[in-house]
């Protein structure tokens, strides 16, 4: 009779035999000492509390400045090109002088602040990609105080903008002084318009010869028709400067596009440095349990070699 074949399955079913007794070995040895875990837990979340509590959270806070678009005196060509403005607004936003004036108004020491302050341009759209630089920059601050570096954000926004709104703030005052001499002649000739035509209205009731009516009326519709064409002269004059202003006001003239408001850029939040910690703890915690008695095992074996030895 020819031999039986060996059995294949035997060294699959002698390997998870062997795992089942490493992984009941390691769950004996984690509940046997199940307060290390425990241990682990808690001393891990307190650590990850205090770290998240005293790291030092860095804070950032970023204003959006539009730079504005100087026009000529017509209205018709832009006096400078984006790149110029955009390369004095940088410029001038970390200077020592706006660097000083920013952290007094913050209340921040200059030496806190300086060095923590960036600019960036930002791009505008082309369609749907990025095109050439819009006149826009953004004014960032980092500082360990979130308050405070929004404060001092906000305090270059408007130095930047106090900086660039000379020529708009010159030319809105010269095109107010217009319009409200536009308003007050109207208003002047709107008054000799009323009289001219109440003048009319008595001239009729009156009893006057019909010749001399005629001759009164005649006058009367001369001044009518020169202070009319005077109204609407004036109200065109009027409507343009009043588009001129509009136009200094919403394009020409900088301001502040978006306030600065402080978001956390480093460091974990309590609950995350909680879970963090806990969750390192409890691995430590486990892998010592497991340990535990192969190392103690170890140590007495050296222990009584040395005895021997003795």
């Amino acid at each position: 009779m020819s031999a039986a074949p060996p059995d294949k399955r035997a060294p699959d079913r002698d390997l998870d035999a062997e795992q089942e007794i490493d992984l009941g070995r390691f769950w004996r040895a984690v509940i046997a000492r199940w307060w290390l875990p425990v241990v682990g837990l808690v001393v891990g979340a307190i650590i990850g509390l205090l770290v998240s509590i005293g790291g030092g959270k860095q804070w950032k806070a970023t204003s959006q400045v539009y730079l504005g678009q100087p026009l000529s005196p017509g209205g018709a060509a832009a006096i400078s090109s984006t790149s110029t403005s955009l390369g004095l607004a940088t410029y001038f936003a970390t200077t020592e002088a706006a660097i000083r004036e920013a952290a007094r108004k913050a209340d921040i020491p200059r030496g806190k602040l300086r060095g923590n302050v960036s600019t960036k341009a930002i791009l505008g759209l082309t369609g749907t990609k990025l095109g050439t630089a819009a006149p826009i920059v953004a004014i960032t601050v980092s500082s360990a105080n979130g308050a405070k570096a929004a404060r001092a954000s906000n305090a270059l926004a408007q130095l930047v903008i106090s900086k660039f709104n000379a020529y708009s703030n010159s030319k809105l005052r010269t095109l107010t002084l217009q319009a409200n001499r536009d308003a007050q002649q109207l208003a002047q000739v709107g008054a000799r318009l009323k009289a001219a035509a109440e003048g009319q209205q008595k001239l009729l009731a009156s009893g006057v010869s019909a010749t001399d009516k005629l001759i009164s009326l005649a006058s009367f519709n001369s001044v009518i028709a020169s202070a009319t064409a005077q109204q609407q002269a004036l109200q065109n004059d009027q409507s343009q400067v009043l588009q001129q202003i509009a136009a200094v006001q919403n394009v020409e003239a900088p301001r502040l596009v978006a306030e600065a408001r402080a978001v956390n850029s480093g460091g974990p939040s309590r609950r995350s440095g909680v879970l963090i910690g806990a969750l390192i703890g409890l691995v430590i915690g486990l892998l010592v349990a497991i340990l535990w008695e192969p190392i103690a095992r170890t140590a007495r074996s050296h222990q009584t070699d040395e005895q021997t030895a003795k």
